[in-house]
């Protein structure tokens, strides 16, 4: 067995949530899987059942015998899992029950030519990306089109509708996945003919982001979260009072937890409003290698403890957000 090099580990810089299926896989879906780097601080530990004092004494009450039966590993424990905002995801994730949304709302602008071109072109830009020429009169396909050649557009970010142009404006309709985008810009000096030809471009509708508002506790008599979660941690890996060079990292799993809020959600003055849950944690064979396969060990079942550790190279993007897990 290799030695250990004195390394330490510091600072709670994150972690992972991941809803499972039936089997304990994590669930594939685009929000089944939260990041977020509100972790403050998080208690791994593990509980026996004591095994059976057998003693044996003799006629004359004299003890001839004494046998202590090995305790035993029944599961893991999860304490004083802290966060230091009520994010409404993280308790949706932790416990059940529904978080309370803001819907999203699609962007339009509009783009209107002025003047009396009779022919040339014109471009639009949208975050640094600039189209090819768009006629002067097309119709609003084209313009759709045009938009969706651009890298930072895929088919279905934008419906144009309106034209053609130049007596009519189109109307740009970005998806409401995309909430509030920056405005396009648009240049005319390729319009040609008539008097004083430009493009110009307005927001009519601003778009406005998906927000998880609130959360609403899970329903009575229901078992919220039937199938448990994966919990990840990433802390800091320290050696000699630095950040370890080498494996700068410690990457925690816990394949299978179920959680509970530790105490009352108590509001007055002086409270943070730091969330605490606590729960236990089973093996669970199906964790496989995450949510995003980065677990490091490549051994079968590595991942399917109660909880493990690895020290590792690099971290994943521990932001507010989710996460897709793919098939």
């Amino acid at each position: 067995m290799p030695g250990w090099d004195g390394s330490g580990s510091l600072f709670a810089l994150g972690m992972r949530l991941t809803k499972l299926d039936s089997t304990g896989a994590p669930l594939v879906g685009t929000t089944t899987c939260y990041t977020t780097e509100a972790l403050t601080t998080v208690g791994l530990g593990l509980t026996y059942e004591d095994g059976a004092q057998i003693t044996q004494r003799n006629g004359a009450g004299n003890l001839c015998m004494s046998y202590k039966a090995p305790d035993t590993l029944t599961n893991g424990v999860v304490d004083a899992l802290t966060v230091c905002q009520p994010d409404p995801n993280v308790f949706q994730f932790a416990i059940g029950g529904d978080t309370i949304n803001r819907a999203a709302v699609g962007e339009v602008q509009t783009v209107t030519i002025t003047g009396t071109p009779t022919g040339g072109t014109f471009t639009l830009t949208y975050n640094g990306q600039t189209t090819a020429g768009i006629a002067y009169n097309a119709a609003a396909a084209a313009v759709q089109s045009a938009l969706e050649a651009l890298s930072n557009l895929a088919p279905g970010d934008v419906t144009v509708g309106g034209g053609p142009g130049p007596g009519t404006p189109w109307t740009v309709a970005f998806a409401s996945s995309l909430g509030n985008v920056t405005q396009m810009t648009a240049s005319g000096t390729g319009l040609t003919g008539g008097a004083a030809p430009a493009v110009a471009v307005t927001t009519t509708t601003p778009g406005v982001s998906a927000l998880a508002l609130g959360f609403k506790a899970p329903e009575l008599g229901i078992t919220p979260n039937p199938y448990g979660i994966g919990l990840e941690f990433w802390t800091r890996d320290i050696l000699d009072g630095a950040s370890n060079p080498d494996l700068p990292y410690i990457h925690w799993t816990v394949p299978r937890a179920t959680l509970r809020l530790a105490d009352n959600f108590v509001l007055n003055a002086e409270n943070a409003l730091q969330p605490v849950f606590q729960g236990t944690s089973a093996q669970n064979s199906n964790w496989g290698a995450g949510p995003e396969d980065d677990w490091p060990v490549s051994v079968a079942g590595a991942a399917d403890r109660v909880w493990q550790f690895v020290r590792v190279a690099s971290i994943p993007d521990l932001s507010r957000g989710y996460v897709t897990v793919a098939a």
